[in-house]
């Protein structure tokens, strides 16, 4: 049997480097992917909601999440359906967002307790297997997402189907990213029991030897005064003991440093996967992010209908619905609706006045909607054609959608202020903010230009390593 002490040391160097592993790649790893999981949810209810699947809480924002918990999970009437889901659905996306604002992702923060937290929670809605789920939620979205399969919207089926399918594949990376960091925080309990009881000149070595029972009993009796409130874990004190103090403990101290350093073999090939990383991947993720604009522009125009409409009504007068009724017998075109609009220059701060069409401006936009949302399904002819373009081609498209869409950001944000300035001089005119949507199409814009850095990055990455002699793989 090995020196207590000796393995101490040795794990003690293990835990140090899985900990700077974790706190450096891993868990930053880990808060992206709920933030991803975040926007797929937000698009994958505005979906339901435009189709009358779900209805909204009423009481969403006055909700204040204390705690990692599931979702209820109670049984409940099919006429209920709509309500309910849209409750759970709310309730989990406030979950998810109290765990991106208020939970630091760092291995001393993330205790064996909050990681088992987090790990009842990811499994409390299974995304991968909806269909046939006893699980009154998962029935439930089940039935709702065979309703929008059998429909006859392509589009949306193909987003809906690409949701769902990020969703389970993200919670299950993230699953396994906390299995791994459970075994570590297990091994850091055992490293603290270690130097704080068992390697002390006052513990008998000799007398912990004679039996497992012995043993464990002696290391309860210490606990309280070494940890005071720490829970007393009985498993992870059984283990010490078959390791330190039994016939097979040598080979399961092996296993342990094994299992610990076992991130170093990965971080070895990561030179040699950056190689053979597949960029055009990364590229393509980056139109499926952009795809994400699709659900928020196809409400952000029906309330620039709704507002241009209020507005033209509050206008109309007996001559100009003559005239509409003239041009319409004559089959001449709609007579153009202009608004001039305050365009503040970002880098200047500048403002000057634009004038916005917004019947054309409306149509380029739903245009737009249905090229983004083709981009959520992997088998649409529309992506299937860009992914055949080389790299740099595919690249320059998104470049110029992008810049496309910080123009609309602006001019959107110009049109929202424009129509609560009428607003408020016409009393009478009912006019629907753009807020949410407007914040919601910013964090897709950033996200997709994070992902295009990503390329970016990666794809200078492997020309430098092309230039040291490392090829392709």
């Amino acid at each position: 049997m090995d020196d207590s002490s000796n393995f101490s040391k040795q794990l003690a160097e293990a835990v140090q480097k899985k900990t700077e592993w974790f706190d450096k790649d891993e868990l930053p790893a880990v808060f992206e992917k709920y933030k991803t999981i975040q926007g797929y949810l937000g698009n994958l209810s505005n979906v339901l909601l435009r189709k009358g699947l779900i209805q909204k809480d009423p009481y969403k924002h006055e909700k204040k999440v204390k705690d990692i918990l599931p979702v209820d999970k109670s049984p409940f009437l099919e006429s209920e359906r709509t309500s309910v889901v849209g409750i759970r659905l709310s309730d989990y996306d406030n979950t998810i967002e109290f765990i991106t604002t208020y939970i630091k992702f760092s291995v001393e923060c993330l205790s064996l307790d909050r990681i088992r937290k987090l790990a009842n929670f990811n499994s409390c809605i299974p995304w991968t297997s909806l269909s046939g789920s006893a699980d009154p939620n998962a029935k439930a979205l089940g039935e709702i997402l065979t309703t929008i399969r059998a429909g006859s919207d392509s589009m949306t089926t193909g987003m809906v189907n690409d949701i769902v399918s990020h969703l389970g594949k993200d919670f299950v990376d993230i699953n396994a990213k906390l299995k791994d960091l459970t075994f570590l925080q297990r091994e850091r309990y055992k490293l603290e029991v270690r130097q704080k009881i068992v390697n002390m000149p006052s513990f008998d070595k000799q007398k912990a030897s004679e039996s497992m029972d012995t043993a464990i009993a002696m290391i309860k009796k210490a606990f309280p005064g070494a940890f005071g409130n720490k829970p007393f874990y009985a498993e992870l004190i059984e283990e010490i003991v078959k390791e330190d103090f039994t016939p097979e403990g040598n080979e399961l101290r092996q296993l342990v440093i094994k299992k610990l350093s076992s991130q170093s073999s990965s971080v070895n090939k990561q030179t040699e996967s950056a190689a053979s990383v597949d960029l055009h991947e990364i590229l393509m993720e980056s139109l499926r992010i952009l795809s994400g604009l699709a659900p928020q522009l196809e409400v952000v125009i029906s309330k620039l209908t709704e507002n241009k409409d209020a507005i033209e009504a509050e206008n109309d007068s007996f001559f100009r619905r003559l005239v509409k009724m003239i041009r319409t017998m004559c089959g001449l075109p709609e007579k153009p609706i202009q608004y001039k609009v305050p365009i503040t220059e970002s880098i200047t701060k500048t403002t000057r006045m634009e004038t916005v069409n917004i019947q054309e401006f409306i149509a380029d936009l739903d245009k737009r909607m249905r090229v983004y949302a083709s981009f959520s399904s992997r088998k649409n002819p529309s992506y299937l054609k860009i992914n055949q373009l080389p790299d740099m081609k595919v690249l320059e498209f998104l470049t110029k959608q992008l810049g496309d869409c910080q123009k609309l950001l602006i001019i959107l944000t110009a049109l929202d202020t424009y129509f609560k300035k009428v607003s408020s001089d016409m009393k009478s005119v009912k006019i629907r903010g753009m807020k949410i949507e407007l914040s919601a199409i910013k964090g897709v814009i950033i996200k997709t230009n994070q992902q295009k850095a990503e390329f970016v990055s990666r794809e200078e990455e492997q020309k430098h390593l092309q230039m040291l002699g490392i090829k392709n793989g």
